[in-house]
């Protein structure tokens, strides 16, 4: 099938989308194109498309040799893919939930990121996708600004320490069915050797929790983990960190300092 049919066909299929499943179909053939070439795909990659929905994406992955898998959540999506692509050889479609899907084997990852649980899914690539050369995703627009060095959070922090993002790409909300309420972005994460180091879901934890209460300090923070006000004075001390600063002012080199510091 072309591709102006194939996605003529997809604007008929506006009804399917699953509004608690945060479902948008992407119906630009050139904006989809365009963000499967983000992944440089070679032939000897392992891909996997998070959430493939009605194959927006997966109609240009599977016109490489690489190797791609198709997850979603909805049965309803995963028949109509496998209608479309199960009888390609380098295609694999599968039921699965991405917060709990092993991503260790692939090295390149795309997907269209539905709102509710955008945060949760690009935690899951960081401290999982170890072996992941090139990570292209989309999601609402008001998200992208979060994860950049200059917004404070433990995503960003871990984010920019393990990756490299890319300037964001603008897709306008009538680019989808059914049209969602906001408009949309596409960037790129390129991982670096940092990614691979077993520590960083621990670390993302330690982090998480000092920022539970972001407006306290640091020293306070720090002591709901040691559970003992000297301790934490004792540790800031020997860190060479006021204890007056608030989590949101220290940088990353910090935050791993104190994890190897107080094994965490």
């Amino acid at each position: 099938m072309n591709k102006e049919t194939y996605f003529e066909n997809i604007k008929t299929y506006k009804l399917l989308a699953n509004k608690s499943l945060g479902q948008n179909f992407l119906i630009n053939s050139s904006f989809a194109e365009k963000f499967v070439d983000l992944l440089e795909l070679e032939d000897s990659d392992n891909v996997l498309e998070i959430g493939a929905g009605l194959g927006s994406l997966s109609y240009f992955l599977i016109e490489h040799n690489s190797h791609s898998t198709l997850i979603d959540v909805d049965e309803r999506m995963l028949s109509y893919l496998q209608s479309q692509f199960g009888n390609k050889n380098n295609v694999e479609i599968k039921r699965e939930n991405i917060l709990k899907f092993d991503l260790t084997s692939y090295s390149k990852i795309i997907g269209n990121l539905p709102y509710y649980i955008t945060s949760g899914i690009i935690e899951h690539i960081l401290t999982n996708a170890v072996n992941a050369k090139k990570i292209v995703l989309m999601c609402q627009k008001e998200v992208y600004p979060k994860l950049l060095k200059d917004n404070i959070s433990p995503l960003s922090l871990l984010l920019n320490y393990v990756c490299d993002i890319s300037s964001p790409i603008n897709v306008g909300r009538n680019n989808f069915t059914p049209v969602p309420h906001v408009d949309s972005v596409v960037f790129t994460l390129t991982p670096n050797e940092n990614i691979k180091k077993p520590e960083n879901k621990k670390l993302l934890k330690l982090m998480q929790q000092l920022f539970l209460h972001r407006r306290k300090t640091i020293l306070n923070c720090l002591q709901t983990i040691t559970k003992d006000k000297t301790a934490a004075e004792k540790v800031l001390n020997e860190l060479n960190v006021s204890t007056v600063l608030r989590p949101e002012q220290l940088p990353i080199d910090f935050y791993i300092e104190l994890f190897n510091f107080i094994k965490f």
